[in-house]
């Protein structure tokens, strides 16, 4: 209720109270509070987000920047890669393919015939890391690899090889357990043809014997089945 008082000319005036003891007052000072609350958190939120999306933006690499992701050309003309040929009548490895694996074209062709069987062969010379005069040589018929060889491979051997320790491989033994007598070959040739492998191991590092001794052992579907050595001791 408002207070009333008796001015000087005798009449009764009803007092105001100050607006800021007024009820709506204090209703509108909440109403702006809780307003202004609100904005400063929208304004904190956009800030955050905006921060996190700069931060994001300068974490993640430019798909075009130096530091970009980018797959590795595999290409060449390396061990690795002749490993990766298929040999098969039906499905192996096609030219094109092989060029792909290699990074280039054949330095030279020719035609020969393996077991009855007409091929194109295709030579690659100084394999990637081997020694000088290297070469790799793939067979195709029909446009599919059927042989494959490699020579010139540089393998480093703790103790040389024999001749005694080639006597001691037998026909039928494992290439495994050869690999593990006599380590890697430098030089490797293989055929696939009629559902039937054929492969020959050439030593030619690490020899005891006179200058240019070297061995080969002949493998058929992954056994031992010939062998021949040259100047060994």
């Amino acid at each position: 209720m408002s207070k009333k008082i008796t001015g000087e000319d005798g009449k009764t005036y009803k007092v105001k109270k100050p607006f800021y003891k007024r009820v709506w007052f204090w209703i509108l000072v909440v109403i702006v509070v809780a307003i202004g609350g609100q904005m400063e958190n929208a304004k904190n939120s956009s800030s955050k987000s905006a921060s996190s999306e700069k931060t994001s933006s300068s974490a993640s690499p430019s798909s075009k920047g130096p530091s970009s992701s980018v797959a590795k050309d595999t290409s060449g003309l390396t061990e690795a890669n002749f490993n990766k040929i298929t040999l098969s009548e039906s499905n192996g490895t096609s030219v094109a393919d092989v060029q792909k694996m290699f990074g280039k074209k054949a330095d030279s062709t020719a035609e020969q015939t393996i077991q009855n069987v007409k091929s194109e062969m295709y030579t690659w010379s100084n394999v990637s890391g081997a020694s000088f005069g290297s070469s790799i040589v793939v067979g195709f018929a029909n446009d599919h690899a059927i042989s494959k060889a490699v020579e010139g491979l540089k393998v480093n051997r703790n103790n040389k090889i024999t001749l005694a320790d080639f006597n001691g491989i037998s026909n039928g033994v494992s290439k495994e357990d050869v690999q593990s007598k006599f380590g890697k070959p430098n030089g490797n040739s293989m055929t696939n043809i009629a559902g039937q492998s054929n492969e020959i191991w050439t030593y030619s590092s690490g020899i005891n014997g006179n200058l240019g001794a070297n061995f080969e052992i002949t493998f058929t579907n992954n056994v031992v089945s010939g062998k021949t050595q040259t100047s060994m001791k």
